[in-house]
């Protein structure tokens, strides 16, 4: 509560009382808010006219009362506090404040995105999407395409490093091709281009991730684009890949000799240490290998947890495993199960097949034999065998919650591929209590009976406008008559009826259609007649008791010849 009420007080304060304090130089009393935002841009943060410059404009702003300009103002003094991130989302909050109800091509567009990064780095991921969200919606209604694109190439990124890479590929693409339609060449453009190649590369799409490598490198050497080196890195890993280890050695020491003098803070080192010690394992080299495990290791300890790193500590396990070192394996265990935590606390939507691409439960037993041996060797303590125990217990419980799912959701699986006929067709069943549908006399009921069974052989439940009153009027009868017969009948409301057809009908098509598979759950929620994607799944879960790409997953499995 505090901290709210600090930074309501912040911004009061930077609203009102910040043009007073400072004085504007005299050299560029006579700028204009376009010379004046030109020299932001084109001056670097940490320089001390970078404030000057910044805090001109905002002054200016202020003092004609120009809203935009001030959101302008806002938005760029936010750049003197990179390393202080209350000040600066303070000051963004502000740009979005006075510039929401403007209607601009920029602004509050801008300031969001920029939000939606400074969350990003502070790892705070759902603050980071609704920011970016945020800036998506008002650069959509302003037809601003090209901050629309960027956001979306961000949004994009945060989908890649919580391993979406399906879809993460899916948006680059979409960007990647409107900067190339529109002859964008900026620094955007080789970014996007990158990230769908490293994407490509998380799929194991080698080959299409060395295309667009190969590209970036072309492109971005003759103008003369830093970003070149990563593009080196990059493709340094897919030689790997390719087995081409010399190549490969290559390409990735010249790219991170760059990134290590230049940009010490770059992702993609994570990935390049990882290939280091990979290429010195192939090399017999095992104390260069060791060494750049450890750098990954020291990458953790500064509170960032990548993907990689879990390969990484596999390695190092499995290197003090062959030395017969059980306290640096013990050590190491713990740091795996460790990062798979943090991962899963920043990353809830995480992959559970990245998550247990290291078999968690092997990982636990191992762990278990490593601490009775350790006790045998040194004497370790009651107390904390009981502290390690229990963590144990509490580990093992959730692995096997986990593995009690599958089962069942398994057991559902082949149930439902076993039952022939469907559960949910009318059938003119006569009911045991008729004091009811009496009301209706015979004649009317009759027909009623055959419409329906006409409008299931037609399948005309598969349409998504369907209400009680349409489909009553088109079999020449009213809503309340209708919805007495499948009350009667079927023991279930007209739209538990519908459901019920559409999800016997997306089960059957699913297990006979092998194309029909390949949609999304999206495309196939439309052709069985649901709205929405969200509908679907629920309302199948309900029916089924699994969901439907578990059922589509597995299908798969199945007629691949795999064991389900």
């Amino acid at each position: 509560m505090r901290s709210v009420y600090l930074t309501a007080l912040f911004l009061l304060l930077s609203y009102f009382g910040f043009g007073q304090k400072f004085q504007i130089p005299d050299s560029l009393k006579t700028k204009s808010f376009e010379e004046l935002f030109k020299l932001c841009i084109s001056d670097k943060p940490d320089s001390p006219t970078f404030f000057t410059y910044t805090s001109t404009l905002l002054s200016k702003a202020k003092e004609g009362k120009d809203n935009i300009e001030i959101a302008k103002g806002y938005m760029s003094i936010s750049y003197n506090y990179l390393n202080d991130v209350p000040v600066r989302l303070a000051y963004l909050d502000s740009s979005i404040s006075i510039s929401k109800g403007l209607k601009h091509k920029r602004y509050p567009a801008i300031s969001y995105s920029i939000k939606g990064g400074v969350y990003k780095q502070t790892k705070e991921y759902n603050k980071s999407i609704d920011s970016y969200l945020e800036a998506l919606e008002y650069s959509r209604k302003a037809n601003n395409l090209f901050l629309y694109y960027i956001t979306k190439h961000n949004i994009a990124t945060l989908k890649q490093q919580i391993g979406e890479f399906q879809e993460a590929a899916k948006i680059f693409k979409e960007v990647l091709k409107y900067e190339e339609e529109n002859n964008i060449k900026r620094e955007e453009h080789y970014t996007s281009m990158l990230q769908l190649s490293i994407t490509f590369r998380q799929l194991q799409l080698i080959d299409s991730s060395s295309y667009y490598n190969k590209k970036g490198i072309k492109q971005s050497l003759k103008d003369s684009m830093d970003i070149y080196y990563y593009f080196v890195l990059n493709e340094g890993i897919n030689l790997y890949h390719k087995k081409q280890y010399k190549a490969s050695l290559d390409s990735i020491n010249k790219g991170m000799f760059f990134l290590e003098k230049y940009y010490p803070n770059s992702i993609l080192k994570v990935s390049g240490y990882l290939y280091l010690a990979k290429l010195n394992r192939k090399f017999n080299d095992s104390k260069n290998s060791l060494k750049y495990l450890r750098i990954l290791d020291e990458t953790a300890k500064s509170g960032y947890v990548y993907l990689e790193m879990r390969e990484g500590y596999k390695m190092l396990i499995d290197y003090y495993k062959s030395e017969n070192d059980k306290d640096k394996q013990l050590y190491y265990i713990n740091k795996l199960l460790s990062a798979d935590s943090i991962l899963d606390k920043q990353y809830k939507n995480l992959n559970k097949k990245i998550i247990k691409e290291f078999d968690t439960p092997n990982l636990l037993r191992e762990k278990e034999e490593l601490i009775v041996s350790l006790e045998a060797e040194k004497g370790v303590s009651a107390k904390t065998i009981a502290i390690i125990s229990l963590l144990l217990v509490l580990s093992l419980g959730g692995v096997s919650y986990y593995y009690y799912n599958q089962r069942r959701y398994k057991k559902r699986f082949l149930q439902l591929v076993e039952t022939n006929a469907r559960q949910s067709k009318f059938k003119e069943k006569p009911p045991k209590n008729k004091t009811e549908i009496s009301s209706i006399n015979p004649e009317t009921l009759e027909h009623l009976l055959s419409q329906l069974q006409l409008f299931e052989e037609r399948q005309g439940y598969l349409s998504s406008k369907i209400n009680s009153k349409d489909l009553a009027k088109s079999f020449g009868s009213n809503s309340s008559y209708l919805s007495l017969v499948i009350n009667t009948y079927k023991k279930k409301s007209l739209s538990q009826y519908l459901n019920d057809l559409r999800i016997d009908f997306a089960v059957e098509k699913l297990q006979s259609d092998a194309r029909f598979r390949k949609y999304t759950i999206k495309a196939i929620a439309q052709e069985v007649g649901f709205k929405t994607a969200e509908a679907f799944a629920k309302t199948f879960y309900k029916k089924t008791g699994i969901y439907p790409s578990y059922f589509i997953k597995k299908l798969e499995k199945q007629s691949s010849g795999t064991s389900t």
